[in-house]
């Protein structure tokens, strides 16, 4: 029982997601990049620094080397006799202090001064020591005694030869340590220097992008719980925070009208059903008292308004079908003009009955569509322009191609649309007739229908009206 809960809480650790905000990661971010770029440039500068020291270094030995071949030169007399062994072993002392064994040979190769011979003892303690020392600083250093000979001349003429034993390839004395030493304090406190700057950098830049981000959160919260009311007006400078900003004032837009849509739908719904309920409830009430005789056509009166409900119900559920993509297109090749001319002759007995005359401009080519979907939408727009077109008017069909897309254009000299209701009148049971009057028929929902099945064919359907004069619209569906 024990290894259980024990092997629950590992796995319950091993689990644990710490959640960092956004400004602490970009002030992270700022700072390891900052510190990877400060170490690189360290590290880069202090190896091209050393490299040059080192260089530095080369050329100061061998200044010194020259100096030493110069002073043993200068010591020769002016027939080129030899300096006496005395005032060598002084220049070989000389040499020694700076870490350089003396030998000096005539032009003939013979032995004039060894400092080595002279006192190998110290000689060899005085490379040893340099070695330990160097070897104390780099503990990889390849360091070993180096000699080079010289020539001693003056006026052209050889006087001898002096070779200069050495610990190569350079050597740092205690001043060189030291300025190198400082010259590390100092890159470490620029280091040190720029990290703080970054982070405080850092920190500033994470605090500007994250603060409109947070406001967006705080936005999209209210939004979350149903407060569409308000709208961010933060102002900012970077690209994909105000494209941010803006997506989410237009979501919150978009949510609004969904909102304000939903209420008006529900509204509207409860309206449609309330009347005709209302009457039935009425004159069934009236016929149960005995206040009324149930005749035949009282009963009819309550059976047209059961069969109202029952289309209503109908086109509601039909149109969700449409609009939760559950519909099905069963997409054949047919000749849209000759569809258009046969849907209309089926209203001829509506065209007739209020002398409207019927134009028609077809232009025959095959479009591949649900062809009994595209019928419904025919049967909705002539309908509507049936409804609304005064006796004596005029109605015209229009099907043309443009580019590689059908046309389907009906418009009427009707009773036209207010301007403030063109932008309503796809949507659910929406009616220019405020008053809701029934006179002209139809549940509202008829060019709802029409925009949805129009969309599941990638299409688009448009209007456009002038109050008094009439309406147009106007199908555009890909071929």
């Amino acid at each position: 029982m024990k290894d259980i809960v024990l092997n629950r809480y590992r796995k319950g650790k091993d689990t644990v997601k710490i959640n960092l905000s956004l400004k602490t990661k970009l002030t992270i971010s700022y700072v390891l990049f900052s510190l990877l770029l400060v170490i690189s440039l360290l590290v880069a500068s202090n190896y091209f620094l050393e490299q040059k020291f080192q260089s530095y270094i080369v050329e100061k030995q061998e200044r010194k080397n020259q100096d030493i071949v110069n002073l043993v030169r200068d010591q020769f007399g002016d027939d080129g006799e030899a300096p006496d062994g005395k005032v060598l072993e002084n220049i070989g002392s000389t040499a020694v202090s700076q870490g350089i064994i003396l030998m000096v040979n005539d032009p003939e190769g013979k032995e004039l001064f060894c400092m080595s011979n002279l006192n190998g003892q110290m000689c060899d303690s005085m490379i040893e020591s340099m070695r330990t020392y160097m070897t104390s600083i780099y503990p990889h250093f390849k360091g070993e005694y180096v000699q080079k000979e010289y020539d001693i001349v003056r006026d052209g003429v050889k006087l001898g030869t002096a070779t200069l034993g050495y610990y190569g390839p350079f050597y740092y004395n205690d001043e060189d340590v030291q300025f190198l030493e400082v010259l590390n304090r100092i890159f470490i406190g620029v280091a040190v220097i720029s990290l703080a700057a970054a982070a405080a950098l850092g920190f500033f830049m994470a605090d500007r992008i994250a603060k409109p981000i947070k406001k967006v959160i705080d936005k999209t919260r209210q939004i979350e719980s149903g407060d569409y009311a308000d709208r961010l007006t933060l102002p900012s400078r970077t690209k994909e925070i105000s494209q941010l900003i803006y997506s989410v004032n237009a979501l919150a837009d978009s949510l609004e009208r969904q909102q304000a849509s939903k209420k008006r739908m529900a509204r509207d719904y409860a309206h449609e059903f309330r009347t005709p309920l209302a009457t039935l409830q009425a004159n069934l009430e009236a016929m149960i008292d005995g206040i009324w005789e149930p005749t035949e056509e009282r009963l009819e009166s309550c059976r047209e308004e059961i069969l109202r409900l029952t289309r209503m119900i109908a086109e509601i559920d039909r149109l969700v079908k449409i609009e939760d993509d559950s519909l099905v297109l069963h997409k054949t090749e047919f000749d849209l003009a000759g569809l258009a001319g046969q849907t209309a002759q089926n209203f001829k007995a509506d065209l007739a009955a209020k002398s409207i005359r019927l134009e028609t401009s077809l232009d025959s080519f095959e479009l591949h569509a649900d062809k009994d979907k595209i019928v419904q939408v025919l049967i909705n727009l002539l309908s509507n322009a049936v409804k609304y077109t005064d006796d004596g008017g005029q109605i015209r069909i229009q099907v043309r191609k443009s580019k590689n897309r059908a046309e389907l254009i009906i418009s009427d000299t009707g009773i036209g649309i207010a301007e403030e209701d063109l932008p309503n009148i796809f949507e659910h049971l929406y009616r220019t007739d405020k008053s809701r009057n029934r006179s002209t028929g139809g549940s509202g929902i008829g060019l709802s229908i029409a925009k949805a099945i129009v969309e599941a064919h990638g299409g688009t359907i448009t209007a456009k009206s002038v109050p008094g004069t009439g309406s147009e619209f106007t199908v555009s569906l890909p071929l």
